[in-house]
């Protein structure tokens, strides 16, 4: 049983090497497609001035998704110094997202990814997901799949403890 479990191990170490982005990694930029307005960017040189950044990853169609959304939707409106956006994963109908944005009340902007290559850098794997990166070091503070109260409280002392210097 022990060699099945260091097998195991052995092979399962390089899967979580390759895992999503975890605390301390660096961020890449790359092109998004803002849903709402049509304008295509970089999303770190948009939102590289504020003292905070939030994305999320998930898909159109997660009900979770969009609850975290909505309570990221209220860290906006309470923390102009947190930019926020959010990217569907698994669509690129830019008026259907509109629509379900609308429906939800959430009004940063939600995008999707202009190239097909961001995942490599991101390793989301089509995971619903929550990076926070502080501008001091654009290095990765937090990170979570979903916000359910532990996680949602962990992230708010976070930003509140970055955003209040």
């Amino acid at each position: 049983m022990a060699m099945k479990l260091l097998v195991l191990a052995l092979f399962a170490a390089p899967l979580l090497a390759s895992a999503a982005l975890q605390p301390g990694d660096s961020i890449s930029p790359y092109e998004i497609l803002n849903t709402k307005t049509g304008d295509e960017y970089c999303q770190v040189c948009v939102y590289g001035a504020k003292e905070g950044k939030i994305v999320a990853f998930g898909k159109i169609g997660d009900a979770d998704f969009w609850a975290d959304l909505k309570k990221l939707q209220v860290w906006a409106e309470k923390y102009p110094k947190l930019g926020i956006f959010a990217q569907v994963i698994d669509s690129k109908d830019a008026k259907a997202i509109q629509v379900e944005a609308a429906k939800q009340g959430v009004k940063f902007p939600v995008v999707v990814a202009v190239a097909a290559d961001w995942d490599e850098a991101y390793q989301v794997k089509g995971v619903s997901r929550t990076i926070y990166y502080a501008k001091k070091n654009n290095k990765i503070a937090w990170t979570g799949v979903g916000l359910e109260s532990t996680a949602e409280q962990a992230l708010s002392e976070k930003i509140a403890v970055d955003l209040a210097s």
